[in-house]
């Protein structure tokens, strides 16, 4: 199972779907076209996979689909870098904070 944290807007107009897998959000959408279809889309406007580019008649069945693609996805290289480069981080700080500091100002 994949982890995914959802997060729904106060109109339910909009759903915020973060994952492990990404480095962006998926949030799946109601367009203001005046049909009661439902779409996906990156947080930051970039191009969804071809599994994600179509529409769907309510927001489950867009969940649905966003859950079946981040189930076959694997990590992203940038994902992959940036939680290396944060777990380095992290290491580097507590290191640094139970040391003791030896210079005099």
């Amino acid at each position: 199972m994949v982890d995914i944290e959802l997060t729904r807007d106060e109109d339910n107009q909009e759903i915020s779907i973060k994952s492990n897998k990404t480095e962006k959000d998926l949030v799946v959408y109601k367009p203001q076209d005046g049909y009661k279809l439902y779409k996906v889309k990156y947080e930051s406007g970039a191009k969804v996979p071809s599994e994600l580019e179509g529409s769907w008649t309510g927001p489950a069945g867009a969940l649905a689909a966003v859950e079946r693609h981040l189930a076959t996805k694997r990590v992203t290289p940038r994902k992959a870098v940036n939680d290396r480069f944060k777990a380095r981080r992290a290491k580097k700080e507590t290191i640094n904070a139970t040391e003791p500091n030896t210079e005099t100002s």
